[in-house]
This record gives C-alpha cells, sequence and structure tokens, in this order.
C-alpha cells in the first residue's frame, strides 16, 4: 500500500515521539533529523549500549541536543544486554562522534541524565504522556520488551513502533566471519536480542518495520557527501558531512535516518503487511522470516530514493 496522509494530525496536537538509540552514526543523523520536525514532540531520548559504548554515546548525545538548543528533553541510559554484542569495530563510532568539531566548537551545557534507566525511563515517559506515543526504535527491541514484561497494560499507551530492523528477502548483515557458526541471514538490531524481537511480536502493539530491504536502497554515496559538502554553513550539514565521511567507506547506508524520514515524508514509502516470526535459536539466530499466521506487521519494502536525499539535503540546510 501507498502512506500518503499528511502526518500532522487534524488537531494540530504534534505527534509524542520517544526515541531509543544505540549510537551508531546513522542514530546520531537520526536524532539530528528528528528535531528538525516541527510537527513532532520529542518526549526523551534513550541510548541503548548496543552498536556503541555508552559513555561517549551519551556525551555524544547530550552534546547534539545542547547544539540544537533542546536541553528540555529528558535524555537516559540503560544497561540492557543482549545475547550477542555488536563487534568491538562497530561500536567504537561513538567516541568518534564525541569529539567531532561542531560538536565540541562551543561549551554548551546539555541536558542532565534522567534518574530511571532503560525500560523504567520508557515506562515514566510513556505513563506521563498526555497521549499514545510513538516509539521509534533504531536499535535492538530490548528496552521495549523488558518494559512490557513490567507493565502489558502499556500497550495502550503506544500509538505505534518504528522500528529499524530484520532482513525478510535481502541478506542480512550478520557476518559469519565476524560471527562464526551463523549463517549470515539475520539482521544485527534482531540479533542482538532475537527473544526481545519475539516478546513484541507476541504484544499487541502496531509495528512498522524497515527492515535491510528497504534501508540499504539509501547508502551514504560520493555524490550526496559533496551535495552536504556545499553547504556546510548549516551546522546539521556540518555535522553529518563529519559524521558519514568517517563511515562512507564500508558501503554505510542511512539505515535510521531512513526510518526516522518516515515521520515527515510518508508518501515517500511503499508498505506491504506481512505475517512474520523470528527464529531465537541456531545458525539463523535473529533471523525475521514471513510466516503464515505470524504477527502482522507493516513492512516498508520500497522509497523513493532521490526524493529522500532531496529531502534530507533540505531539513539539514536550517
Amino acid at each position: 500500500m501507498r502512506e500518503s496522509e499528511h502526518m500532522i494530525p487534524a488537531s494540530g496536537i504534534p505527534r509524542a515521539v520517544l526515541m531509543d538509540m544505540d549510537g551508531g552514526v546513522d542514530d546520531f543523523m537520526a536524532l539530528a533529523l528528528l528535531l528538525t520536525l516541527p510537527h513532532i514532540e520529542v518526549i526523551g531520548v534513550l541510548v541503548t549500549p548496543a552498536d556503541c559504548y555508552l559513555e561517549p554515546a551519551l556525551s555524544a548525545a547530550r552534546k547534539l541536543l545542547a547544539l540544537l538548543n533542546r536541553t528540555d528533553i529528558p535524555l537516559a541510559r540503560s544497561r540492557v544486554r543482549g545475547q550477542n554484542a555488536f563487534p568491538a569495530i562497530f561500536r567504537k563510532d561513538a567516541f568518534v562522534v564525541d569529539l567531532l568539531p561542531v560538536l565540541n566548537e562551543k561549551d554548551r551545557e546539555g541536558p542532565p541524565l534522567a534518574q530511571e534507566e532503560g525500560p523504567a525511563f520508557i515506562l515514566r515517559r510513556l505513563r506521563e504522556a498526555s497521549r499514545p506515543v510513538t516509539l521509534l526504535v533504531t536499535g535492538p527491541l530490548t528496552n521495549l520488551a523488558q518494559a512490557l514484561d513490567l507493565d502489558p497494560g502499556l500497550e495502550a499507551r503506544i500509538e505505534e513502533v518504528l522500528w529499524m530492523g530484520g532482513a525478510l528477502d535481502v541478506p542480512g548483515n550478520v557476518d559469519p566471519f565476524l560471527e562464526p557458526g551463523h549463517d549470515g541471514t539475520a539482521e544485527w538490531n534482531a540479533y542482538w536480542d532475537p527473544v526481545a524481537v519475539q516478546r513484541v511480536l507476541a504484544s499487541a502493539v502496531a509495528l512498522r518495520m524497515f527492515p535491510l530491504d528497504v534501508t540499504e536502497k539509501v547508502p551514504v554515496t560520493s555524490d550526496f557527501l559533496r551535495r552536504l559538502a556545499r553547504q556546510r554553513r548549516y551546522p546539521l550539514s556540518d555535522l553529518a558531512a563529519q559524521c558519514y565521511a568517517t563511515v562512507a567507506w564500508s558501503r554505510y547506508c542511512m539505515w535510521d535516518v531512513l526510518t526516522t524520514a518516515w515521520l515527515a515524508r510518508p508518501e515517500l514509502f511503499t508498505f506491504q503487511e506481512a505475517e512474520v516470526a523470528v527464529h531465537t535459536e541456531g545458525p539463523s539466530q535473529g533471523r525475521i522470516v514471513r510466516q503464515p499466521r505470524g504477527r502482522r506487521v507493516q513492512v516498508a519494502v520500497d522509497v523513493e530514493v532521490e526524493a529522500f536525499y532531496r529531502f534530507l539535503l533540505e531539513a539539514w540546510a536550517r
């Protein structure tokens, strides 16, 4: 089905969004995009130690919120652990982002850390919200799964979950060379904690997936980086150019940024309803598959690529 509805509610009330990110380069750029959307009220940012080391990722998130004058947004840490740790070579990127010049040019006081951590933070923010909340999850689903275990009634407070995760009809990105014994069919956010995926699939929350099938259609290209470089006078364009330049050599994709972009430009996406399940054990652990009578979810299968790149350049030229 083609998404065409405008995302600003008829009531004019902004959509409430809580972001759970795991500190990769693209997570930070997804947060930078989210904070440019005028019809979104960001009610919290949670940093999960999956594709990052926690302390530099928290520091970078705090500096980014300060750069954009959004120190009013609650920031929290999580200490949850998955079954399969990301390789250290992936997690180091948080150290790089934390030291980028655009985030350190001035001393800015960022928001203090919330007292609650992980699932408890999700519980409090959703309970305090005046309306159902959209969860934007650009890392594993562990915090949400544990929050649902703590309070199954939380489902009624969730409008929708937007999750960057899974690989349905394309190969996964778990490298068997780095993960001996795996068959390479899983995507990393699902592989980090497949039991959490299973728990969320067992719930009644509306789930909109952005798997590798669509996210890998938008790599960070040299052409896109050149276009970003031409508008470096804008702080967010400068930040994006610096961030992506550190990883573009590895055919890096805008997995999390694409997921976030749906909140602003749903008409660029094509979705299909699918019935899915997850493998929690064995060589395909973390693989999400189509399964008759499985959990029904909305799956992004296509995006208008050039229009997406143009949208990003416009959003970050502010």
